[in-house]
């Protein structure tokens, strides 16, 4: 029966819908089993029922119309139980209960089984007979197999069924990831790129001096285009969008990226597509493998970069865009020259296949304020400009509305912008509790540092510079003038507060393509500091280029990253320290002239947390990389799909780990912050000040709401819902106890929408 369950899946899989998918399955499993009937029940957790969707053997007027609510009948038993059920007579079980007008009266046996797809059941597969007999043990192992199988095949992006987008009050609830805050209710308008990467063949050059000239003719083109793009979209809506442009303007002028197509077109005789796409996607390969959601989603800079140059090298000419008034974009991959294109006052919302709440599109959608939905499967056909509503806090997209939904959100969305006024409000403020307790604002930033000019007056510091950024956009280690001129205009313009650069932190996720490491696990492996101090060439000079920048405003301060081991603290000390003398006498200044900078270290591996008492007599601060912690902490790869759900910001264990640092910290009087993601999340915000925490470092979109919440609440009531908190024995109940907290106090509109 291998080969038939394996064709079976495939045709499933292979459906173009899910109406298809789920009348193959059943007259399949029919067919290959020899019963009598085969059917399959969707789990519907809106209306806390099971839904049957397909079946050959009941009477075809049921399907599509009949529900068992959870827990009714056999199949809500099975649902229950989470386990198959093989029963010869099913008229004489206690949990019987018949479908009217079903036929199903003539069938006596049943063998059933849960659809469960990590941990979720989302439906019951069963076959029924009219003889009444146990089924062998062959048959339940084979109908459990397939279901195995299937959970994954069904949770695909089917298309969806036209008929069913056509019948009123379909409400077709969609599931992703909420990238950005808000509501927005209007049309779907679903755009596909005129050509992909993927449609491109790797083909040879007739002219390689012609396909040359053609590739430097649109890359010009390109940068024009993106240059008004980003001046368009400044004029409209916010001085913020115009920084988020640099990254493409920075592709289209990086020699590396710009030489290696040339060498195609010129050594490997490509044409001038084949050789984009080759590039390309060398380039979208190591930045997809990276497991930092900010580093992975620039993959789809580099892909949007490339695909409107090879817009442009095709010659195709637009269509005269005729828009609605109130649209919601709808995209395979949202990227910023789609969303740029449409006017902002027609933009009501994002709705994205691809991509991940640390993309472009999902920072410039949070920084603007349009809500934004990503990793949404389904299938962009059939959905053009039907009605769409999306919940950016929840991560929902409802196809087809309800009228019912469509007031209550339409209620809700004047609930959000009446909310929106009064963070607008309060933005410049100083985070202070009202009972008085000061917490300082810091920010996150990378590559685009200078996006954040615009917001300059709302954090007290830079807490987190990554500076491994850089040397990802080169063929070779920048030089130390070429690390120099990047730190000096970073510290230049943050000269009035202080900035904290992380060292190189390679090695895991975060590969260099000229410096490859191959290794079987390496997020446990050859990365951050224990890379740079096994190769003091490197480290020694991005030191050198650090404290050379520091000179002038002197507010640079040092964090090292992945820290383990006092030796390795040492080590690195030494070194920064022999580095610092070595400036001292070439530039001959005194050390009241040239003082070693602040230098700290990352909390990030759980080892850590257990040597503050030793780290505090040798260092000046610690930051805690909530991602990393976490992570290591839980054993879980939050970008590992098959795992991420047990990626829990607010398990127990990583308040008690918290807790640990910051009562270690206060009594070793050891300055602490956090960079995490923990710090800019509402709650995650509201429990580290109630743990004691007065320095939040986070990405720029979160400052506003979090300094709101901070000014609104006092701290000794948060102490006391942690309090509540560490006896909690679950995450769950730790999110209940703060979300109850916000309710009361009126602030629920943080963590979900409304006000």
């Amino acid at each position: 029966m291998l080969s038939q369950l394996r064709d079976i899946v495939e045709q499933v899989g292979n459906a173009k819908n899910l109406t298809d998918a789920m009348d193959i399955l059943v007259k399949q499993t029919k067919l290959t089993m020899q019963v009598d009937c085969c059917s399959i029940y969707i789990t519907d957790d809106v209306n806390s029922q099971l839904n049957l969707i397909a079946s050959e053997g009941l009477a075809s007027e049921v399907v599509g119309l009949s529900h068992l609510k959870f827990g009714e009948g056999i199949i809500g038993l099975i649902h229950a139980k989470e386990e198959p059920l093989n029963i010869a007579k099913i008229s004489e079980h206690p949990n019987y209960k018949y479908l009217p007008t079903s036929g199903e009266e003539f069938f006596n046996s049943l063998l059933g089984t849960p659809i469960i797809h990590r941990r979720k059941i989302i439906g019951v597969l069963a076959v029924q007979q009219k003889t009444p007999r146990l089924f062998s043990e062959l048959e339940e192992s084979f109908l459990v197999t397939l279901a195995m199988h299937l959970a994954s095949v069904l949770l695909q992006p089917f298309s969806l069924d036209a008929k069913k987008l056509n019948q009123p009050s379909a409400s077709i609830h969609l599931q992703g990831s909420p990238a950005s805050g808000g509501i927005a209710i209007a049309d779907a308008y679903v755009v596909r790129p005129v050509l992909t990467l993927a449609e491109v063949n790797v083909e040879q050059s007739h002219s390689p001096s012609k396909d040359l000239l053609l590739f430097e003719m649109i890359v010009t083109k390109c940068a024009d285009e993106f240059s008004n793009l980003a001046l368009t979209l400044k004029e409209k809506v916010s001085k913020d969008a115009f920084s988020l442009f640099n990254i493409y303007s920075h592709i289209l002028k990086d020699k590396t990226f710009l030489n290696a197509i040339r060498e195609q077109i010129n050594e490997m005789h490509l044409s001038a597509a084949s050789a984009i796409k080759v590039v390309a996607e060398s380039y979208i390969k190591q930045f997809d493998a990276m497991s930092d959601p900010y580093l992975k989603e620039r993959s789809s800079d580099i892909r949007d970069v490339a695909q409107r140059l090879l817009y442009h090298l095709t010659q195709q000419v637009d269509d005269d865009l005729n828009l609605p008034d109130k649209l919601i974009l709808v995209a395979k991959e949202v990227t910023l020259s789609m969303l740029a294109s449409i006017p902002s006052e027609k933009l009501q919302g994002i709705v994205s296949v691809q991509g991940g709440v640390s993309s472009h599109v999902a920072i410039l959608a949070r920084a603007l304020g349009i809500p934004a939905v990503m990793g949404v499967e389904f299938s962009l056909d059939n959905i053009h400009q039907k009605s769409l509503i999306i919940d950016g806090f929840a991560g929902l997209a409802i196809l087809l509305p309800e009228p019912a939904l469509v007031i209550h959100y339409e209620s809700v969305l004047a609930e959000e912008n009446a909310l929106k006024k009064l963070v607008d409000s309060d933005q410049r403020e100083k985070a202070v509790t009202t009972d008085g307790h000061p917490i300082a604002i810091l920010l996150n930033t990378g590559l685009n540092a200078n996006q954040h000019t615009t917001i300059s007056g709302h954090f007290e510091g830079i807490g987190l510079y990554r500076s491994e950024l850089p040397f990802m956009l080169t063929d070779s280690f920048p030089t130390e003038q070429e690390q120099f001129q990047a730190y000096q205009l970073l510290l230049d313009q943050y000269a009035d507060i202080p900035v904290t650069m992380r060292t190189l932190d390679i090695g895991g996720d975060k590969q260099l393509s000229y410096f490859p490491i191959l290794e079987d696990n390496p997020f446990l492996g050859w990365r951050g500091i224990r890379l740079t101090l096994d190769h003091p060439e490197i480290f020694l000079v991005q030191i050198r280029s650090m404290l050379k920048a520091g000179i002038k405003h002197q507010n640079l301060r040092i964090m090292l990253p992945m820290i383990t081991s006092i030796e390795e603290v040492d080590e690195a000390k030494r070194l920064i320290t022999q580095a610092w003398n070595e400036i001292k006498f070439e530039l001959g200044y005194s050390p009241e002239a040239f003082p070693m900078p602040a230098i700290g270290v990352m909390i990030e591996v759980p080892a850590a947390i257990f040597m503050i008492p030793a780290l505090a007599e040798t260092i000046d601060f610690v930051s805690i990389g909530s991602n990393d912690l976490i992570q290591y902490l839980l054993a879980v790869d939050r970008n590992n799909s098959r795992v991420a759900s047990l990626f829990d910001s607010y398990h127990p264990a990583v308040l008690q780990a918290l807790k640990i640092i910051i009562d270690n910290c206060h009594r070793y009087d050891l300055e602490v912050s956090i960079c995490g993601e923990l710090a800019g999340d509402a709650i995650g915000a509201l429990i580290l000040l109630g743990l004691g925490y007065n320095k939040l470092s986070m990405n720029s979109y979160n400052i506003g709401r979090i300094k709101y919440l901070i000014n609104a609440l006092p701290r000794f009531e948060l102490e006391e819902c942690v309090e509540q908190a560490l006896q909690a024995k679950n995450g769950k109940d730790i999110r209940t106890i703060f979300t109850d907290y916000l309710e009361q106090k009126g602030l629920g509109g943080f963590i979900r929408a409304g006000k």
